[in-house]
C-alpha cells in the first residue's frame, strides 16, 4: 500500500520510518496495555515485533483489551494477538513466544526495544533480568486513574527492581477503565517511537499521569 504511512510521514519524515521499518521489539503482555500498544507499532510499520502472554481472554478484560471480543472468551491471548494484528499489516513480521515469563525466560538475540505491558511486579523483574546489557525497557503500568511511564537501559540505568523496592502487589483485581488504559498505552508507544529515533524523552524519567484532574508529573531517577 503505497499511501499507508503518508499521514505519519508528514509528521516524522522518511527517515525515521525507515528507523522504524527496521526496529525489532518485543511487547510483553498483550492485555490492557500491550494490546493496544503492539496495534499501535504495527499500524506504524514496526520492523519486527516479539509478542509474549500465557493468558486466555476473561469478561472482564473486555473493556480494555481492544483486540479482543465476546467471542474470544477462553481463547490464547497470544494467537489471536498474532492473527490479528497479521490482518492489520501484513508487513509487520510478529513472533509469538509461548510460555511463561519466569527466571528461564530469555529474550531473543536481536530485540533492541523492550515494552514492559505487564501487571505484576514478578513478572516484571524476571523480564528486565533476561534483558542484557544496553538494551532498553520501556515500562508502563496503570491502576485506577493514574498510570506511569518510565525508560531504562539495562546496565546504565537504576534496576526496576530498585525503583519498585519495598511495593507490594496488590491484593485482588486492579482497578482499570478502559480510557486509562489508551492513554498510558498512547503515551507509552509515544515514548517507543522516539526511542527508535534515538531521541527518548523519558529515560532515567518516570512520567506520572493523573486523569482524575489532568495532572502530570515527573520522577527523575
Amino acid at each position: 500500500m503505497e499511501n499507508r504511512y503518508s499521514r505519519q510521514l508528514l509528521h516524522w519524515g522518511q527517515e525515521k520510518q525507515q528507523k522504524i521499518e527496521t526496529a525489532v521489539m518485543l511487547v510483553a503482555g498483550v492485555g490492557g496495555l500491550g494490546a493496544t500498544v503492539a496495534q499501535l507499532l504495527v499500524r506504524a510499520g514496526v520492523g519486527k515485533i516479539y509478542l509474549v502472554d500465557d493468558g486466555f481472554v476473561d469478561a472482564p478484560d473486555l473493556n480494555r483489551q481492544l483486540l479482543y471480543s465476546e467471542e474470544d472468551i477462553g481463547s490464547s491471548k497470544l494467537m489471536l494477538a498474532c492473527d490479528r494484528l497479521r490482518r492489520i499489516n501484513s508487513s509487520v513480521e510478529i513472533n509469538p513466544l509461548s510460555g511463561s515469563i519466569d527466571s528461564d525466560f530469555s529474550l531473543p538475540a536481536d530485540v533492541q526495544i523492550v515494552a514492559d505491558c505487564l501487571d505484576n511486579y514478578l513478572s516484571r523483574f524476571q523480564l528486565e533480568a533476561a534483558i542484557p546489557d544496553e538494551t532498553y525497557l520501556v515500562h508502563a503500568g496503570l491502576q485506577g486513574e493514574e498510570g506511569q511511564v518510565l525508560t531504562l537501559q539495562k546496565g546504565r540505568s537504576q534496576l526496576l527492581r530498585q525503583f519498585y523496592a519495598g511495593a507490594e502487589q496488590p491484593d485482588g483485581p486492579i482497578p482499570v477503565t478502559g480510557d486509562t488504559a489508551t492513554v498510558i498505552a498512547g503515551l507509552m508507544c509515544n515514548e517507543l517511537f522516539a526511542l527508535i529515533d534515538g531521541q527518548p524523552k523519558l529515560l532515567n524519567r518516570c512520567l506520572v499521569v493523573s486523569l482524575s484532574d489532568f495532572h502530570i508529573s515527573f520522577l527523575d531517577i
